[in-house]
């Protein structure tokens, strides 16, 4: 597999004129086309970043052909039918077929933007609760992954339950809203498009995913703490 060399404006203009025909036809004649121009690349930057991410996470899905998205939606469970999207994302994360609860790091472009962020990938109610419990026993560890994300620009967004959950008491006034906290991501949205056609984009990717190394540590840790009770196994 070649380097990443970056984007091109064609890859966005093949990625939205495919949208906007929204047809297989279409789609089949500019395949091939929209391979080279946004998933090959996107491919490149995935294997790029691979060592980085090993580093982090040795049992991480490391594989670009499996990390990448796919042009063609799957709408069997959707509103929105459109048959086609016009961004591509790559995510960096465990097997999930494998591993039923764990956090994800990803990269994302769109037609004139970027994002990129880490993350909790799915939850439930037993989920949260040993989040909340490995929260309540490391205060200051997840200070420590705040304040890494924070040099990113990264923003939280979360989904909170109405009602404070047992415990929030002995919780530092700073970390409620996480505590209390249905889902969290943390996301940066960037515009300078010139880094996705220069390639200095995998510079800054490989900066953020350092900062975001404590946080995916953080949350895997819950991960791994309810696989030791051996309850989530297939």
């Amino acid at each position: 597999m070649n380097g990443f060399k970056g984007f091109t404006p064609e890859s966005f203009m093949l990625l939205e004129l495919n949208r906007f025909n929204d047809s297989k036809d279409f789609y089949e004649s500019v395949k091939e086309d929209i391979k080279n121009a946004a998933i090959v690349p996107m491919r490149n930057l995935a294997g790029d970043l691979s060592e980085e991410l090993y580093s982090i996470d040795p049992l991480m899905n490391l594989i670009p052909t499996k990390m990448v998205s796919r042009i063609r939606r799957d709408t069997r469970f959707s509103k929105n039918k459109h048959l086609y999207r016009e961004n591509v994302w790559c995510m960096f994360m465990r097997d999930k077929h494998s591993w039923n609860y764990q956090p994800c790091m990803w990269f994302e472009i769109y037609p004139g933007t970027y994002s990129y962020g880490v993350g909790m990938f799915r939850t439930d109610a037993d989920y949260l609760e040993q989040f909340r419990s490995h929260l309540l026993e490391n205060q200051q560890s997840f200070k420590d992954a705040l304040r890494m994300i924070e040099i990113t620009g990264a923003i939280c967004c979360l989904e909170s339950y109405k009602k404070e959950k047992p415990g929030t008491e002995s919780i530092d006034k700073s970390l409620r809203k996480y505590y209390n906290c249905k889902n969290m991501m943390f996301i940066y949205n960037g515009y300078d498009v010139e880094k996705l056609y220069d390639g200095s984009i995998k510079q800054e990717l490989t900066y953020a995913i350092r900062a975001f190394a404590p946080m995916y540590k953080f949350l895997l840790q819950v991960t791994e703490n309810i696989y030791k009770k051996g309850d989530l196994y297939e």
